[in-house]
C-alpha cells in the first residue's frame, strides 16, 4: 500500500507537471512579422568590443595626447586599427559623461548619462533588453565591467572575477530567459568554460607583469569572441545574437606600466583586432568598436588615471573612440560633439530595432536614411502607411509588425482598421529614427478583453483551474485516508 508521504510526493509531482506547462503557456509572446517596405541590408546581429581605458587621444589621426604638465605622450602605432577605421564609420568626438569602469559600462548599455550599475537592473533598461524582445541572444566576454547586473543581462557569459591579470578568476553564468534558448546557451557557455583552460595555460608561459602576459589577457578575450561566432555560424546560423567583448590589459596598463606600457599594450592589441573585424564582416555581423573610458597621464614616465578630479576633467579621459562597420553604413568621418550615452540607441538603431530604453538621455547618431517602425495592435484588421497621401505599404493583420526600410525625413500617416468594430486608429508620425506605435493603449480595450484575445492566456487561465481544481481534489482525498 502507498504511504501517506508517498501520495504527498505524488501530488507534488503532480502539481509540478502542471506549473512547467503553465510557465510555457504564459512566456511573454515577442511574435512579429516583417514587411520590407524598402530592400535593406539589416546585420545579423552585432559585436561590441569594449577596450576597458582606451582613450581616442592615443589612436585618432586627428588628436595629440598631452600630460597634465603640457608635454606630450607618445600615441600608439595601429596599423590594423587605421585600416578599420578608413573601411567603417567613425564618430570623432565621443566624450564618457563618468570616466569609470562601473559607470562607462553602465551608461554604454542604458544610454543614459548618469547610469550606474543600479540603472541596469530591471526591465526594459538597456539594449539587452530591447533586443531580447526580438528573439535575439546576448552573450559576454568581459575582463571588466562585469558587475551582477550586467551579468544578469547575459544568455551566457565568462568574466574575470578577480580583474586580475596575473591571477584571473575566470567564471560562466548562463541565465536562461527563454526555455526555447536553453540549447543554445549551454552549448556557448561549453565553449567558454574549456577557453578557461586556454587562457590559464597561456598565461602560464609569461612571467607575471611582463608584456607579454597583458598582450596575451586581450588577445584571449578577442579569439575567444572569434571561436564563439563560428561556433554560432556552423550550429545556429539563423539566430541573431548580441555579443560583448571587453578586454581589460589596456586599462590595467595605464594605472600599473605608465605611459609606454600603455601605449604597448594598444599596439599589442592591435594585432588582434583585424581578425575579429573580418570575422565580422564574413558573417554579417555589425562591429562596434569603443571604450568605456580614456587615461591621462600626469607627465611622460608617470602611472595614469581616468576617475580622480584631476585626471577626470581631460580630454584624454573623457573622449573614447566609437567607430562602426556594418552593411548599410557607409565609411566616413562624423563631426560634431555626442555624448557616451548616444551610443545605446545608436546600437538598436544599427540592428534597426525600435525599442525604449526606460531613463535614456542619449539620442541616435544618424547616419542612415532609412529606418524601421513596429506597430503593435490590439487584435485582427488593417495597417496602412501613407506618405504624401499615397499608400506605400498596407497589409491584413493578426500580430505585430516590423516594417524596414522607411526612408527618414518624412511625415507618415499610420492607421489600423480594427476587423471586429471598424473602429479607425491613426498616427501621425515624423521619422527620423525606428520607432514604435502602440495602437494597443490607444484602443482603450478593458484589460479582461485583451487578456481573453489571446488563446494562450485562455489556455494559461484553463491550466490555473486545473492546478487548482487538482489539487485541492488529491489534499481532500489525502486527507480523508
Amino acid at each position: 500500500m502507498r504511504t501517506r508521504k508517498t501520495k504527498l510526493r505524488e501530488l507534488n509531482s503532480c502539481i509540478l507537471i502542471l506549473l512547467l506547462l503553465l510557465n510555457i503557456f504564459l512566456q511573454p509572446v515577442s511574435a512579429y512579422s516583417v514587411v520590407e517596405v524598402n530592400s535593406v541590408n539589416t546585420p545579423h546581429g552585432a559585436v561590441i568590443l569594449i577596450v576597458d581605458g582606451l582613450g581616442s587621444s592615443y589612436i585618432y589621426p586627428e588628436f595629440t595626447p598631452y600630460a597634465l604638465d603640457n608635454s606630450v605622450i607618445s600615441k600608439a602605432s595601429t596599423p590594423n586599427l587605421s585600416s578599420i577605421f578608413d573601411q567603417s564609420c567613425r564618430i570623432l568626438d565621443v566624450r564618457a559623461p563618468q570616466t569609470y569602469t562601473e559607470a562607462g559600462h553602465s551608461v554604454l548599455v542604458t544610454g543614459y548619462s548618469k547610469a550606474l550599475s543600479e540603472s541596469v537592473s530591471g526591465s526594459g533598461t538597456t539594449i539587452y533588453d530591447v533586443v531580447h524582445e526580438y528573439d535575439y541572444l546576448t552573450f559576454g566576454i568581459m575582463e571588466k565591467g562585469d558587475f551582477s547586473s550586467i551579468c544578469a543581462k547575459q544568455n551566457a557569459i565568462v568574466h574575470d572575477t578577480t580583474n586580475s591579470i596575473n591571477e584571473p578568476g575566470m567564471v560562466v553564468d548562463t541565465n536562461i530567459h527563454e526555455l526555447t534558448n536553453k540549447q543554445v546557451s549551454m552549448d556557448v557557455a561549453a565553449l567558454m568554460q574549456d577557453n578557461i583552460l586556454t587562457l590559464n595555460s597561456e598565461l602560464g608561459k609569461s612571467k607575471e607583469g611582463s608584456q607579454e602576459r597583458y598582450d596575451t589577457y586581450n588577445r584571449w578575450g578577442i579569439e575567444t569572441a572569434i571561436e564563439l561566432i563560428d561556433f554560432m555560424q556552423a550550429n545556429y546560423p539563423d539566430h541573431p545574437y548580441l555579443l560583448t567583448i571587453n578586454v581589460g590589459a589596456v586599462d590595467s596598463a595605464g594605472h600599473y606600466k605608465k605611459d609606454s606600457g600603455y601605449i604597448a599594450t594598444i599596439e599589442g592589441l592591435d594585432a588582434s583586432c583585424m581578425p575579429l573585424y573580418q570575422k565580422c564582416i564574413e558573417n554579417d555581423l555589425a562591429f562596434i568598436f569603443t571604450s568605456d573610458h580614456g587615461m591621462a597621464f600626469a607627465s611622460a614616465g608617470s602611472r595614469g588615471g581616468h576617475q580622480s578630479d584631476k585626471y577626470s576633467c581631460t580630454d584624454e579621459a573623457q573622449r573614447v573612440p566609437l567607430v562602426i562597420s556594418t552593411t548599410d553604413v557607409e565609411k566616413s568621418v562624423i563631426k560634431g560633439e555626442f555624448g557616451q550615452e548616444d551610443i545605446a540607441p545608436t546600437i538598436l538603431e544599427i540592428l534597426g530595432l525600435p525599442g525604449e530604453l526606460r531613463f535614456s538621455d542619449g539620442e541616435v547618431i544618424e547616419f542612415k536614411d532609412h529606418a524601421n517602425l513596429r506597430i503593435t495592435i490590439p487584435g485582427e484588421g488593417m495597417i496602412s502607411i501613407k506618405m504624401d497621401d499615397t499608400v506605400i505599404s498596407e497589409v491584413s493583420a493578426s500580430d505585430d509588425y516590423l516594417f524596414r526600410g522607411l526612408e527618414t525625413g518624412h511625415d507618415y500617416i499610420v492607421s489600423f482598421t480594427s476587423d471586429d468594430t471598424g473602429i479607425q486608429l491613426e498616427k501621425e508620425i515624423s521619422l527620423i529614427k525606428s520607432e514604435t506605435i502602440d495602437f494597443t493603449s490607444a484602443a482603450n480595450i478593458p484589460e479582461n478583453d485583451i487578456f481573453f484575445q489571446n488563446p494562450r492566456y485562455l489556455m494559461g487561465g484553463t491550466l490555473i483551474g486545473i492546478v487548482n481544481i487538482a489539487g485541492l481534489a488529491l489534499i481532500r482525498k489525502i486527507l480523508k485516508e
